[in-house]
């Protein structure tokens, strides 16, 4: 088929749980597409309510610093003949009823650090997770960049598509024209009239496309499912470099969030490791109760302790060892998992740069090239009217012509898709450092 296909390949994206989101009532720019994910994606949403569950471990972890304060209370009953805690009979009468109230505390002096560094893999943890949100940040907003450009890329399709069906009217009209005067064979006419139902046919797929481009973007948002909605937007009327490779590694590792969390997740890792160590050191503690205790046989009295406690496990079966053991390849697992994802993030930083770059200068060319075929076009057309072209000369130049404006478009959309990668990986979309450009949406 002359007539090239607009279908695209699309990447499988997160599938939004469906929510609460009226209909769009206009088109949406980009910015405020952006804006409705950060409210609405799900996914972004359980990344931050993640972070809630772990401050509240860091919490709970750092509660052992605290005294721990507990009111004992109980009553038993008991057979006054049993035997002596000797465990030999006596004549003492033994008390049968005993009650007792008592208030204890607990205030950890030492544990091998143990608290300390489980406190220190707790808090670490939650920032982490923060690090983790905006890198789910960063990557809902490359969905949701790549899914605009799409729905722009399928409506422009359609808007060539619309084009194209109308200039092959046009032509056949000419051709019928011709042929009635004897002009032309009835081939001629055939083949024009062929030409238009694959235009019409590519039309067709231009709206397919169109409606799958606008489906995927609304997934991405999270808006309801089946919600109806549109877009409004241009190309960058200028395509600039992606800049020098090397300098945007430089940023990313200071700047990329998944980088800063695989760092923290690092350091969390190290400080568990210290904190099973721990294990091997002596628990020492403050201690003390008050209360009252009453018995049927000798009454009421009141009772006291209090003292500086170690607790010192002399066998506990290889426990302490083992948790370390484990700790320690934990760590080095993570050590490897941070040098594995550097890797390839460095590997798909390099082939989004590489993306960007050879769309820039594709973009040139495709309007060089436009240019040429919108020329060959008319003059074909021209020379078709006075007799020197014949009517293949003329569909030949339609379909250049038409692959030509989809060229361009299609290297305009990679390459905004393409720089919209290299933001996501370079990071430092909030304020900090980033790439020398304008964030999406805004023009250059």
């Amino acid at each position: 088929m002359l007539f090239p296909s607009l279908a695209v390949a699309w990447l499988v994206l997160v599938v939004a749980v469906p929510g609460t989101w009226a209909a769009a009532e206009r088109a949406l720019t980009l910015a405020e597409c952006l804006a409705l994910a950060r409210d609405k994606n799900p996914g972004l949403g359980a990344a931050r309510e993640r972070i809630r569950e772990l401050t509240a471990d860091y919490e709970a972890t750092r509660a052992r610093f605290f005294p721990r304060v507990t009111l004992i209370s109980y009553y038993q009953r008991v057979d006054p003949n049993r035997l002596s805690p000797g465990g030999a009979g006596t004549t003492q009468k033994l008390f049968g009823r005993e009650g007792l109230t008592s208030l204890t505390g607990r205030q950890l002096i030492f544990d091998g650090l143990k608290t300390y560094y489980a406190t220190r893999a707790a808090l670490l943890g939650a920032k982490a997770q923060e690090y983790d949100v905006a890198r789910a940040a960063d990557e809902v907003t490359y969905l949701v960049t790549e899914a605009f450009y799409r729905l722009l890329e399928a409506k422009e399709g359609v808007r060539v598509a619309e084009t194209a069906v109308q200039e092959r009217r046009a032509f056949i009209e000419l051709t019928e024209a011709f042929f009635r005067a004897g002009k032309i064979t009835q081939v001629d006419v055939a083949k024009a009239r062929s030409q238009l139902l694959e235009a019409e046919q590519g039309l067709a797929e231009a709206h397919s496309a169109m409606r799958l481009a606008r489906e995927i973007l609304a997934r991405s948002i999270g808006p309801e499912e089946g919600a109806e909605m549109d877009i409004q937007g241009k190309f960058s009327p200028a395509t600039e470099p992606a800049g020098d490779f090397a300098d945007l590694w430089r940023q990313a590792e200071t700047a990329n969030p998944e980088i800063k969390r695989l760092k923290t997740e690092l350091a969390q890792s190290r400080a568990l490791l210290q904190a099973a160590r721990g294990g091997y050191f002596p628990e020492i503690s403050l201690q003390g109760s008050t209360g009252v205790r009453h018995r049927d046989v000798g009454g009421t009295r009141e009772e006291w302790l209090a003292g500086v406690f170690m607790e010192f496990p002399l066998f506990e079966g290889g426990l302490t060892r083992a948790q370390v053991a484990k700790a320690a390849s934990q760590h080095r697992q993570t050590q490897e998992r941070q040098r594995d994802r550097l890797n390839s993030l460095r590997v798909e930083l390099l082939s989004a740069w590489k993306i960007m770059e050879d769309a820039r200068q594709g973009v040139a060319a495709a309007r060089q090239n436009l240019a040429a075929s919108e020329e060959a076009y008319r003059s074909a057309l021209a020379l078709y009217r006075v007799g020197k072209a014949t009517g293949l000369d003329v569909l030949t130049a339609e379909v250049e012509l038409t692959r030509a404006r989809l060229g361009q478009l299609r290297y305009r959309v990679t390459y905004e898709i393409g720089r919209a990668k290299v933001k996501q990986l370079v990071g430092g979309q909030d304020g900090e450092a980033g790439p020398p450009w304008p964030r999406p949406g805004e023009g250059p």
